[in-house]
């Protein structure tokens, strides 16, 4: 069955082709002798070796367009998709920091985890190590710290694979008192009353 692995092909189906490309390296491993697994280790590195060298390439040239709005929203889209985002920080050559790169992940995330009663913030991203923190509601559906923490550790990991860890720092926030409203307005003079 062949894996759509077109520009439309969603995540998820990127996902599996990627699970699929491991899977058949480690069947033709184990199946093979140590010569012919050698070359094809060789193989792919080399494949790989070249298909970064286009993607080197291709950054270069949209940065030589870069000073144009053209080329900004090139790099920009480039960027943005997960397919060719993946195989820049894969080859090393992402235009965007991890900096950046984590804070849209955690702006992607906001939605989920505020479903579960959460409110998630970037804090700081040092020597690679992304720390996040989860402000536990106690207000969402199935709103559990451990089960919101996995759910951001997951999708961080997932959209920044070239850090060196994610920290989930989970803040338990206490019930929010409840407000009444005053009302402000005039008394009104008995009926029959003067002035």
């Amino acid at each position: 069955m062949a894996t759509d692995t077109s520009p439309g092909a969603d995540g998820a189906e990127l996902h599996a082709v990627a699970h699929r490309i491991e899977q058949l390296l480690e069947q033709l491993q184990s199946s093979a002798g140590a010569r012919v697994s050698s070359e094809i280790e060789e193989l792919v590195r080399a494949l790989t070796d070249l298909y970064g060298a286009g993607l080197i390439r291709t950054v270069e040239l949209a940065g030589r367009w870069a000073a144009t709005s053209a080329g900004t929203e090139l790099l920009d889209e480039m960027a943005g998709d997960e397919l060719v985002s993946s195989l820049l920080v894969l080859h090393d050559i992402h235009p965007e920091s991890l900096q950046a790169r984590a804070g849209r992940a955690v702006d992607a995330a906001g939605p989920d985890v505020r479903k579960y009663g959460g409110e998630l913030r970037l804090t700081s991203v040092e020597s690679g190590v992304v720390h996040v923190s989860v402000t536990a509601t106690g207000t969402g559906c199935g709103s559990d710290p451990a089960g919101i923490t996995e759910i951001v550790r997951q999708g961080l990991v997932d959209a920044l694979p070239d850090a060196t860890s994610i920290e989930v720092d989970v803040v338990e926030a206490g019930p929010t008192p409840v407000e009444t409203p005053i009302r402000l307005s005039r008394k009104r003079a008995p009926a029959g009353a003067g002035p």
